[in-house]
């Protein structure tokens, strides 16, 4: 949140008197003296906007043929080439990019 300090909020006002498309926000003291209407400001206040909690990454549904996983971070399924147990890591060679990579077995699932 930001703070002003020593600035003095402005009450505006919308002047839709023009022709066409021209609707202008100026100050209240800005204000034509020949726009019709009445004089009084109509306060607004808008609702804060809430962040909303980001979503979990997407998972299939569907169970993966043997020797498949599927990447935690992305949702990317790979064939599992070999896997070595004492460095906890796996070479995968993933589907979509045709690469093989070895990544930790803890970032890859069965799911």
């Amino acid at each position: 949140m930001f703070a002003i300090i020593g600035v003095v909020a402005k009450p505006y006002k919308l002047e839709h008197f023009a022709k066409g498309t021209g609707a202008t926000v100026v100050p209240v003291e800005d204000a034509s003296p020949n726009a019709k209407g009445d004089e009084r400001v109509a306060k607004v206040s808008l609702p804060r906007e809430r962040r909303r909690p980001a979503a979990p990454p997407r998972t299939a549904s569907t169970p993966l043929p043997p020797g498949h996983v599927r990447k935690k971070a992305t949702g990317e399924i790979g064939r599992v080439e070999s896997v070595d147990p004492r460095s906890g890591t796996a070479v995968v060679r993933w589907l979509r990019e045709g690469r093989t990579t070895t990544v930790p077995l803890t970032a890859v699932s069965r799911r």
